[in-house]
């Protein structure tokens, strides 16, 4: 990235007065950030996922003095472990619980602030010629704080829009943490600064980044190929990149050994392997399209009732919902087999969503605005050999897209990645311009930064004024519906079965601290609910029980006949059975 600005720029950016307007923007954003992340936050705390519930089981590995239960083959454990800190801090009971995960997410925030600020400080000096090989040449180019401005409005595009802001309890944001360090430290290795203390960092971080999520064990080779690039020189290069390896596997082996010997294979993840048998592979899911033991599953789950079926699920680690915390224990033996018909159908699917989803609007109003000025230079020398030379941000931001394409894109899995492409490819866009010309494109720039930070900004705002409806009224419905089975005497601790999804019934769950250990799936629930013979409400309680329920919950409405034993949780849409009298 480096010659790209003029050297009468490389001056100004040193100057007293650029240095002030970059102070000045770099507050600017970062209070903006901060107060769209506080907000989120606020509009979000008594929000989660399924997934969210899953990294809650695993961070009361502290409040237990369990440390086994960080460690999980589909899930990561550093997400959790930061939670887990939290709260054995805080120790929130009830409605506290998810409030405190949130302030928690925004404190990792400000660490993916401080992240992305490493990057963009990184980028500007290689944009200044920090690197030494400045570009002597009379063309002018945008002052140092305009680009600054531009990142940051890609920062908050990635983090409010694509990665859904702080309302989701999920690893996304340390993802991004980690991704904008390590590129920032390939940067770094580009200059000749500190190489052995950055191959170091680069190797702690690359490390770390696993803990995080499993997508950056691959990552981490494809960083340190791009590493030996920076250096240049094979010769210098091997000491250092020595080093970044030794740390990085010793932060990273054990982790693997611990995930290979639950998965009975050699392993660093069972994420990968699930989704592509679920998603690209065409394959049934657990939990996700049928509850139906296949010949091929190794742990079946135990049919205590036949027609409608009543399934029990008591897993190797108590938790929740088990068939999400542990998913590769309940789906171990499915088969992915690669099929190039298959696959093409997940590409094209994955790369629709990537091109059609509104939340990429403000990527190709960029796109739009650079070819614009693109062809605006186009008397500019050498603009494609500039481009080339992006590759620190462009490799390892294409290699994340790449990866993901072939399985599964989600907004806020590509997010940082997608940030690594916009900023390899758009100081060569919006930089290297005439003195004539450097002014509107300077107004250009500013006024699609403001434009991306405003839509980053309705989302946000979106949030504020119309939450999610099971959010409305004191503490949500899945509070209240917990606080509720509570105290008509399903104590803590106690186990519960459940008729219908068990997507939503983990949150209000994981508020009561009891656990769902059987479980009618939906597409059996008409048959139990017209049934007009008694006896199969006798027999399907009869299997509750001996899954060790003391209660029956249900988000359907059960008929006025012949169910008069439900009733309600509060003014929630669940209702309840009592197998046995209530503890009150």
């Amino acid at each position: 990235m480096s010659g790209v600005l003029s050297v009468s720029q490389a001056e100004a950016v040193d100057s007293a007065a650029e240095q002030a307007r970059y102070r000045l923007t770099t507050l600017i954003c970062w209070s903006v950030c901060a107060a769209l992340a506080a907000a989120d936050a606020w509009a979000g705390r008594q929000y989660t996922d399924p997934d969210g519930i899953s990294y809650l089981d695993m961070s009361d590995a502290l409040l237990k003095h369990n440390w086994h239960l960080l460690i999980n083959p589909h899930w990561s454990p550093l997400y959790p472990f930061l939670i887990g800190v939290a709260t054995w801090f805080a120790r929130p009971l009830g409605y506290w619980e998810f409030p405190l995960v949130h302030a928690a997410n925004f404190v990792i925030f400000l660490g993916a602030l401080a992240s992305f600020e490493f990057l963009m400080r990184q980028a500007i000096l290689v944009l200044s010629g920090g690197s030494g090989h400045k570009r002597a040449s009379s063309m002018g180019s945008l002052p140092a704080w305009r680009w600054q401005l531009l990142g940051y409005s890609l920062f908050a595009w990635s983090t409010f829009v694509l990665i859904s802001g702080l309302r989701r309890v999920n690893p996304d944001l340390c993802v991004a943490t980690f991704v904008y360090l390590d590129a920032g430290l390939l940067l770094r290795l580009r200059m000749d600064a500190g190489r052995s203390r950055t191959c170091l960092l680069l190797g702690l971080t690359l490390g770390f980044g696993y803990l995080a999520k499993a997508i950056l064990f691959p990552m981490a080779f494809v960083f340190m190929t791009v590493a030996i690039l920076a250096i240049g020189e094979w010769r210098k290069a091997a000491v250092p990149l020595l080093l970044t390896i030794l740390v990085f596997s010793s932060i990273a082996t054990p982790m693997v050994i611990l995930v290979s010997q639950m998965a009975g294979r050699p392993s660093f993840s069972e994420s990968g392997p699930l989704n592509f048998a679920w998603l690209a592979n065409g394959g049934d899911a657990l939990p996700f399209s049928t509850f139906r033991s296949s010949p091929d599953l190794k742990h079946p789950m135990n049919l205590l009732n036949k027609s409608p079926d009543v399934l029990g699920f008591n897993g190797r680690t108590a938790s929740t919902y088990s068939p999400w915390f542990d998913p590769q224990y309940w789906n171990a033996g499915t088969k992915a087999s690669f099929s190039a018909e298959r696959q093409t159908r997940a590409i094209g699917r994955n790369l629709t969503a990537f091109i059609a989803g509104f939340y990429m609007a403000p990527m190709w109003a960029l796109i739009a605005g650079g070819v614009a000025l693109f062809f605006m230079s186009r008397g500019e020398p050498n603009r494609f050999q500039q481009l080339a030379s992006s590759w620190p941000l462009l490799i390892p931001g294409i290699a994340g897209l790449t990866l993901y394409t072939l399985v599964l894109v989600l907004p806020r899995y590509i997010a940082p990645f997608l940030v690594l492409v916009l900023l390899g490819f758009f100081p060569y866009i919006f930089f290297g311009y005439s003195a004539r010309r450097a002014k509107p494109v300077a107004i250009v720039t500013s006024v699609l930064a403001i434009s991306i930070f405003v839509f980053s900004a309705m989302f946000v705002v979106l949030h504020l004024t119309e939450p999610i409806p099971i959010l409305r009224g004191p503490g949500g419905v899945f509070y209240r519906a917990a606080d509720s089975l509570n105290k008509d005497g399903v104590l803590p601790g106690q186990s519960v079965g459940l008729i219908g999804s068990g997507w939503d019934a983990m949150i209000w769950a994981r508020l009561a601290r009891v656990r769902i250990v059987a479980q009618m799936p939906l597409e059996e629930t008409r048959g139990f609910w017209q049934a007009s013979d008694p006896q199969v409400q006798t027999e399907v309680y009869d299997a509750f029980a001996r899954a060790g329920a003391k209660a029956v919950v249900t988000a359907q409405t059960p008929p006025s006949t012949g169910f008069t034993d439900w009733q309600k949780l509060g003014d929630t849409p669940y209702y309840v059975h009592f197998l046995a009298p209530p503890h009150i």
